[in-house]
C-alpha cells in the first residue's frame, strides 16, 4: 500500500475515535516514512515520529492535521518515484 493510502486508511479511523496512543501512531509514521524517504513529507514524518517518544496521548484531531499536511507533502512526489 502506498503512502497516500495508508494516511487516507488512517484518516477514516481518525474520524471514528477521538484520541490515539503513541504506538498506533508511530506504526503508521514508521511504514509511511519507508515511501517518504527522501522527499518532502520526510521530515514531518520524523518530527511527529519524535513527538510519539515525547507524548502518551494525542488527539484524533491532531492527528488528521498532521497526517493532511504528511499526506499533501507526500502527494508532491509520483508514487513511481518513492
Amino acid at each position: 500500500m502506498d503512502a497516500t493510502a495508508q494516511l487516507d486508511a488512517f484518516l477514516a479511523r481518525a474520524e471514528r475515535e477521538i484520541s490515539f496512543g503513541p504506538g498506533q501512531l508511530q506504526d503508521l509514521l514508521f511504514e509511511v516514512w519507508g515511501e517518504v524517504k527522501d522527499t518532502p513529507a520526510q521530515p514531518e514524518v520524523e518530527r511527529w515520529l519524535t513527538l510519539t517518544v515525547e507524548r502518551h496521548l494525542f488527539t484524533a484531531a491532531e492527528v488528521r492535521e498532521a497526517l493532511t499536511g504528511i499526506r499533501a507533502l507526500a502527494e508532491l512526489v509520483p508514487a513511481d518515484t518513492h
